[in-house]
């Protein structure tokens, strides 16, 4: 499974990098940090990629440097309605966790209490 880190937080990103790659069946092939960048990665590469190289999950923060994600996030799941999208954020209060579900997110997962369940998170979508 080929994974997009979207994050703005450097230390964030290799956290979730490293405890990623720790499973040889899942792939961080690109890390983004803003929302500019996480467009062209996931919504452009995927017209031209092979399906092997496709952003098959995201791992989303809620607010990055230029804008909250949501807005891409609707558009991430309009575009590529098969990719599965986490949210993964500081912000985990229920309206918070409400709005990212109403934008698409296939899960909610509170960055602060939750990080341990993205592995397995992951994994299910893989292999489902």
């Amino acid at each position: 499974m080929n994974v997009c880190i979207v994050e703005d937080s450097v230390h964030i990103q290799e956290r979730l990098k490293n405890m990623i790659e720790q499973f040889p069946e899942i792939h961080v092939s690109s890390i983004a940090g803003d929302l500019a960048t996480a467009t062209r990665l996931i919504l452009k590469n995927n017209e031209y990629v092979e399906d092997t190289e496709e952003v098959q999950a995201v791992i989303l923060d809620t607010q990055l440097p230029d804008g909250n994600s949501l807005g891409l996030l609707k558009t991430i799941k309009a575009s590529i309605p098969t990719i599965k999208v986490v949210v993964f954020s500081n912000h985990a209060d229920e309206e918070c966790r409400k709005l990212a579900m109403r934008a698409g997110a296939d899960s909610f997962l509170d960055k602060s209490t939750d990080s341990d369940q993205l592995i397995p998170l992951l994994q299910l979508w893989l292999h489902n």
